[in-house]
């Protein structure tokens, strides 16, 4: 409004009306003043707007900060609480810890073998990656002996070359293969693998349910990933397509409540899942009633997906065999 009556000034001026009260001079001297004045109007228009879009994105900073400090907070409050429980002796998760695991499974299944016991050490993991962060590489250190399966030939490759010598002494059997409900058993078979072993780990995104559901083995112990993003109360599993790839999504495998399903027809029962809610945790349902408070439900141990926490914590993983005593 004011710059469009500055202009009507202007005009005025230009077209001769201001000889009637002022000397040309003057005249001269007010379109200046009324140029700079029009300036200053610019600048802080613009000025204006650099500030609305300031405090527009300090409003978002600010609401951003805040979620993630509540965030946070609810998170310390869980390792709070976890931790208050662990020295009760009530929960798994009080340690958190790696070496090779990627969300603190080393010390959950340490945690796990100290009160059930290490059995025969014998283990099968499917969808190992490279070796060098995985969920049975450090039983491997301890002298367990087992079976890896993995699809990726860049990743058995990797394996073969870094650990050639436990392959070679029979401790470690390797299989490249993309395991399937229908392959599942043969797979185990050729792995040497029957009756019952001391511990499982399933993981293979898309079919994980349908391949342990298919699963004859037996596991005193098992770790399988479960779709975190459903809550406890909700049965989900993804529609059985051996050929299904994960696209990155949250359609996926299976929800916890689905797992536990399929262990209790297993006589396993849940004892915990992990802090990301990545992984669920099952034990023989003997030996989780002897060992592990209950209730053994996903209400009780459900945790919700904190996957932005999840990744290489620590020092770089090994990628070789660990020298040991005696080795």
């Amino acid at each position: 409004m004011l710059k469009r009556i500055l202009r009507s000034i202007g005009w005025l001026v230009g077209a001769g009306a201001a000889d009637h009260f002022a000397t040309r001079g003057e005249t001269r001297d007010l379109v200046a003043r009324i140029a700079r004045i029009e300036q200053h109007l610019d600048r802080l228009a613009q000025l204006s707007v650099t500030q609305a879009e300031q405090a527009q994105a300090q409003r978002f900073l600010q609401e951003k900060t805040c979620a993630e400090l509540a965030y946070l907070n609810g998170l310390m409050r869980v390792v709070s609480a976890d931790v208050v429980n662990a020295s009760a002796g009530q929960p798994l998760l009080g340690a958190k810890t790696n070496i090779f695991s990627q969300n603190y499974e080393d010390a959950i299944i340490s945690a796990i073998f100290g009160r059930v016991g290490s059995g025969q050490k014998r283990f099968l993991e499917v969808g190992v990656g490279d070796g060098t962060e995985n969920n049975t590489r450090l039983l491997l250190e301890l002298g367990w002996r087992g079976a890896w399966v993995e699809c990726d030939p860049a990743a058995v490759a990797a394996i073969k070359n870094r650990l050639a010598d436990y392959i070679a002494d029979g401790r470690l059997i390797l299989i490249e293969e993309a395991v399937t409900a229908e392959t599942i058993n043969d797979v185990v078979a050729r792995c040497g693998l029957s009756g019952e072993i001391d511990f499982l780990s399933l993981d293979i995104d898309m079919n994980t349910s349908h391949v342990w559901r298919a699963l004859s083995l037996k596991a005193r112990v098992a770790c399988l990933e479960y779709n975190a993003s459903f809550p406890p109360e909700v049965e989900f599993e993804v529609a059985y397509d051996p050929q299904a790839a994960w696209q990155g999504s949250s359609y996926f495998g299976a929800s916890l409540l689905s797992l536990d399903t399929i262990a209790r027809q297993k006589t396993m029962a849940l004892v915990g899942c992990d802090l990301m809610g990545i992984n669920a945790f099952f034990v023989r349902q003997d030996l989780a009633e002897a060992h592990f408070a209950g209730p053994h439900t996903p209400a009780a141990h459900y945790q919700p997906p904190r996957y932005a926490l999840a990744g290489a914590r620590g020092h770089p993983r090994a990628a070789g065999r660990f020298a040991r005593a005696g080795a």
